[in-house]
């Protein structure tokens, strides 16, 4: 019988596109403040690095070579080791404040090798795809 080791990581949400020192970042580190969560801008130099080391996983190195492809316009947040139910409540407690990201994501096993900005890469196309008129 295989066993199965689960990787314990460290609630964190990664944030894209938002000031940490502007109202709407000054109140997302709040909300995560209040539930214990570390919160960490991703900046542009940063996105071909793979999302598992972002989050603060072993055995991830940073990228060798610089992000070259588009750099995203939209904020983004990636919810990194958070329970489905934590997640549940923060999304409620931003809409409640009318705090909007339009990008999110949780990290899986999937995609924590991806390049975070892969990742925003992939959830641009979705939300363009279900915004489309």
């Amino acid at each position: 019988m295989k066993s199965h080791i689960r990787t314990i990581v460290t609630p964190k949400i990664l944030f894209y596109g938002i000031e940490p020192g502007s109202p709407k970042g000054q109140e997302l580190a709040e909300l995560c403040r209040a539930q214990n969560i570390l919160w960490e801008e991703v900046p542009s130099h940063r996105l071909g690095d793979p999302l598992g080391l972002l989050a603060g996983l072993s055995g991830f190195s940073p990228s060798a070579a610089p992000w070259e492809k588009e750099t995203p316009a939209r904020e983004a947040m990636v919810f990194c080791g958070l329970e489905e139910k934590t997640v549940r409540q923060l999304l409620s407690q931003m809409t409640q404040q009318s705090l909007q990201v339009e990008l999110k994501a949780v990290m899986t096993a999937h995609n924590q090798k991806w390049p975070f900005g892969a990742l925003l890469g992939e959830l641009e196309k979705e939300h363009l795809a279900l915004h489309q008129k």
